[in-house]
């Protein structure tokens, strides 16, 4: 039994010693931060070519127009930057309005 214990933790002792092949040098990419919903990308901070609308002002006038409140919201880059706006409306339904993000 005490021969068994004895080759059992050298054999545990040795693996903790040995070096993995498996491990490279390279460090491993890091996941970008998660950003808070009223962010906007950097690309479209400051003054750009495109100047975007604040999100805010975007909820600000959805709520005077439809009523109800703002759930979540992605924005769709291309030719014509546009906020994809997901809104609950007063009657409880889910819509997604896009709306221009320019001025």
């Amino acid at each position: 039994m005490w021969a068994k214990f004895a080759l059992l933790s050298a054999v545990l002792a040795a693996s903790a010693f040995a070096a993995p092949t498996s491990v490279s040098a390279q460090p491993r990419p890091r996941a970008e931060a998660p950003q808070p919903a009223w962010t906007m990308p950097a690309q479209y901070r400051g003054g750009g070519q495109q100047d975007l609308r604040p999100l805010r002002e975007v909820v600000e006038e959805l709520r005077a127009q439809y009523g109800g409140e703002y759930v979540s919201h992605r924005l769709e880059q291309g030719g014509s930057p546009v906020y994809v706006v997901r809104w609950r409306m007063p009657d409880g339904q889910i819509r997604d309005i896009r709306v221009s993000a320019t001025r």
